[in-house]
């Protein structure tokens, strides 16, 4: 993966006879164009986690029958796939095993119908235990969960099972959620997919699923790059003190980034600390880290921030980057918006 690192100051210099406030765009670009002709995509390790509660009968579980069966006529031997089905109860109806007969899936998937109460959670754990037994580094490890996401028994705290849900991320294995029926339970369902690192949807109409299971094989066939991670190490007496982004943290204490694809660019904004700064001093060390789908070990990518250095009444002479200053006020947007929410759904309408 060529990936690369760029680094965009809101201002071109820092000072040098007092203290700076630095904003700073990291550009993370992955490479333009999909994996070369005739190269095989990664193979796929997919757990499909089917909810079969009674809030589910009737055309909701009819369209999750007809997407699983699309999804296993898609995949080939060199892809597994487990099916986990759930209500009150959990049951692997087909353990993780590769897609040599499709045909085989489609029957056992033929039998799912509608029972009692949602373990939710019980059900993804059951799936992501499938992937995670049979676990490719090389490869795609996600657990696909298609549900209305009314979680009634068992673990049912969407921040609770969203930190779940984080945990396997770090080891590798994602999370797509896809809603059925207007009245899926967005809170929950979209904290597993964005702790998971996968897509969210809702879905209404057997249609779209073809069409989404289409789209989420063509984004996992063009990955580059999966369990990333951003180290920032500030140096010299530099501090870190702000990262807009609001990225959850790995258990080493750098940012965990979603994973990378074809033509993809992401951008974080950060705020460091300076004192007065002596030229050629690098500011920050930022690492780059993934896990590549055609190779071995963990890859990195490792870049050194440094700027001009100037009198610090110059400083403020010095035009500031319009591009960079729209980006981190939408970064900063973005925060009060999330913020404004989690007050109005505590209540606190004044908060």
């Amino acid at each position: 993966m060529n990936s690369s690192l760029h680094f965009r100051p809101l201002r071109p210099a820092v000072a040098a006879d007092g203290a700076t406030t630095l904003d700073l765009l990291i550009t993370l670009r992955s490479p333009e164009q999909p994996p070369a002709v005739g190269r095989q995509r990664p193979a796929l390790n997919l757990a499909l986690v089917i909810d079969r509660s009674g809030s589910m009968a009737g055309r909701k579980l009819s369209n999750a029958r007809k997407a699983a069966r699309f999804l296993a006529g898609e995949l080939s031997e060199r892809d597994r796939l487990a099916i986990v089905t759930f209500d009150s109860a959990v049951q692997v109806l087909v353990p993780s095993m590769p897609v040599r007969d499709p045909l085989a899936f489609i029957s056992a998937i033929n039998t799912i119908h509608s029972g009692g109460c949602t373990a939710l959670f019980e059900g993804w754990l059951a799936g992501a235990t499938e992937v995670a037994g049979q676990l490719n580094p090389q490869g795609l490890n996600r657990v696909l969960l298609l549900s209305d996401g009314q979680a009634n028994e068992g673990l049912t705290d969407a921040a609770a099972i969203a930190a779940k849900v984080e945990g396997l991320t770090q080891r590798g294995i994602s999370t797509s959620a896809f809603g059925l029926g207007s009245g899926f339970d967005e809170d929950l369902m979209g904290a597993m997919a964005t702790a998971g690192d996968g897509t969210l949807a809702q879905i209404e109409s057997p249609q779209q699923l073809a069409d989404l299971y289409a789209s989420e094989l063509s984004g996992l066939a063009s990955t580059v790059g999966s369990k990333v991670s951003l180290g920032i190490r500030a140096q010299h007496g530099a501090e870190l003190v702000d990262v807009l982004n609001d990225l959850p943290q790995t258990t080493a204490g750098n940012l965990q980034l979603p994973n990378l694809r074809c033509g993809q660019e992401l951008g974080i904004g950060v705020q460091l600390q300076l004192p007065a700064w002596m030229p050629n001093q690098a500011i920050a060390s930022v690492r780059l880290a993934w896990d590549a789908p055609d190779a071995e070990g963990r890859q990195e990518l490792i870049e050194q921030l440094t700027l001009p250095v100037r009198p610090q009444a110059e400083l403020e002479s010095l035009a500031s980057d319009a591009l960079v200053a729209e980006q981190l006020a939408l970064l900063q947007a973005n925060r009060q918006r999330r913020q404004a929410i989690e007050e109005l759904d505590r209540g606190d309408l004044p908060g």
